[in-house]
Order: structure tokens, then C-alpha cells, then sequence
């Protein structure tokens, strides 16, 4: 994108009411000092990306736990334009509690579902995409910083948001649709609302088959195969998930 492109703003109506009272009242802005993280025995990391000459700029400030790459706190300052606020501070939230192996798998898409109003209804403006993609690259130079740091092979819980909407009565016309046609209403649900969590951890997530209406069986992937919340909070997360957005009466079972 052009410079110009970069710089221009954006009409307020087009972000989501989240992502906007966000901008407004930023809770992550800050920074933290070698001498703060030295005072709470935490690894100081700093990534930036952008040009201040350019006009969009972010960088973050993390207190990463030596021990297990854990991030404690994180805080982010920036220059230019609305959306890099937003982004970075829907960064600052999803990345707090997490270990820095984690936050590399970070996307442009995460973030903005973390800040939607509906699951289906983007929260940044198409254009933004270059704002949001500063804000990947400022986290992957905090990450690099912390490589020496081991984590652990498997993590107490998975990466998830808080649960979306809830359609009343399930995916409209449910009862009426082929055995073809729930699976993939379940595909693109998991496609959207619950791998590119799971992904975070290095872990996925497959459909063995979907039986008596309600019935789905999964198989784990990646790092979930190892992974005591597999059948824990991360189980309990997808099937929530998908009660809520496609039937109320959908059991998972996974294939362990």
C-alpha cells in the first residue's frame, strides 16, 4: 500500500462499537524499563515496526517470565493513525497470559475477532490491513528476543476468547439441512471461530464424523494431542462454541 494509503483515516461508522470504545480508552498504553523488569524479575522485551517519518508506528513493551516464556504484562506505544491503536491494544489482551512461542502465531485475523460486535461482521475496514500487520511484526521482534527461553511442552490451557453470540433456536433451518450440508456449517464454525485459537498453540483440530444430528467426533493435532486440556478447557470451548452458534443439543466427543 502507498504511503498515502497508509496515512489516510478512516471513517469512524466503519469500526465495530468495541474496537471504537477501545481507541477511546486504550488500557495497555505504556511502556515498561529494564529497571521496571529487573524490580519484578521478568525478562524485558521490546519490538517496534513502522516508520515515525511514515507516519504509523507501534512498539510493545512485554515482561516475559524467565522460567517459561510466559507473558505477564504488555504494554504498547504508537504513532499514526486510530486503527494502530485499536490493533495494538486488542494485541496487548490476547497476549497477556500467554508465552511468547504463542504470540508469533498472532494474526491480523485474531485480533480482529477479538474486537467484533458479531462473529460475522469484520471490525477493521479492509484498508486497515497494512495497520494490523505492523502490529504482527512488532510482536515477532519481541518474540525473537525471547527464543532462549524454554516453555513448556504443553500448556495448562489453550489460547481462547470469551464465548460469541449465542443464536436463539441454532443455525437458522438446521433440522431441515442434509447430513452434507450441518458438516459444513460445522467446518466453517470451526474454520473461523475455533482453529485460528487452537493454531496459537500449535495445535488442530479435525472432524472424524458427525452422527445422529448432534453427535461430532474429533481428532486432535499438533501440540492438542499431548495436551491434558484437550479434553478439558479446550473440549469444553469447542463445543460451547459450537452449541452456540449452530445447536444447542451438539455433543463433541473426541478420538483420543
Amino acid at each position: 500500500m502507498s504511503l498515502q494509503g497508509l496515512v489516510q483515516s478512516f471513517p469512524w461508522f466503519r469500526y465495530s462499537r468495541k474496537l471504537r470504545s477501545k481507541i477511546l480508552n486504550p488500557r495497555n498504553v505504556g511502556i515498561f524499563t529494564a529497571e521496571d523488569a529487573k524490580g519484578r524479575g521478568m525478562r524485558l522485551a521490546v519490538g517496534f515496526e513502522g516508520s515515525i517519518k511514515d507516519g504509523n508506528a507501534v512498539s510493545f513493551y512485554w515482561l516475559v517470565d524467565p522460567d517459561d516464556g510466559i507473558i505477564v504484562d504488555s504494554k504498547f506505544q504508537v504513532f499514526g493513525q486510530s486503527a494502530l491503536i485499536g490493533a495494538a491494544e486488542g494485541a496487548c489482551e490476547v497476549l497477556v497470559g500467554k508465552n511468547y512461542d504463542q504470540a508469533r502465531r498472532l494474526s491480523a485475523e485474531i485480533i480482529d475477532r477479538e474486537m467484533r460486535d458479531k462473529s460475522d461482521e469484520p471490525a477493521f475496514p479492509w484498508e486497515t490491513s497494512p495497520h494490523l500487520n505492523l502490529v504482527i511484526g512488532a510482536i515477532e521482534e519481541a518474540s525473537e528476543q525471547c527464543t532462549d527461553i524454554p516453555v513448556a511442552k504443553t500448556y495448562e490451557a489453550p489460547p481462547t476468547p470469551q464465548l460469541g453470540e449465542v443464536l436463539e433456536g441454532g443455525y437458522p433451518g438446521w433440522d431441515e439441512l442434509s447430513t452434507e450440508q450441518k458438516s459444513q456449517v460445522i467446518e466453517d464454525v470451526l474454520d473461523h471461530e475455533i482453529r485460528p485459537y487452537i493454531a496459537l498453540d500449535g495445535g488442530g483440530v479435525d472432524v472424524v464424523k458427525f452422527e445422529e444430528g448432534r453427535k461430532l467426533f474429533i481428532t486432535y493435532q499438533g501440540a492438542c494431542t499431548s495436551c491434558m486440556s484437550s479434553v478439558g478447557a479446550t473440549l469444553s470451548y469447542i463445543q460451547q462454541t459450537l452449541r452456540n452458534r449452530v445447536h444447542p443439543e451438539i455433543i463433541v466427543i473426541p478420538e483420543l
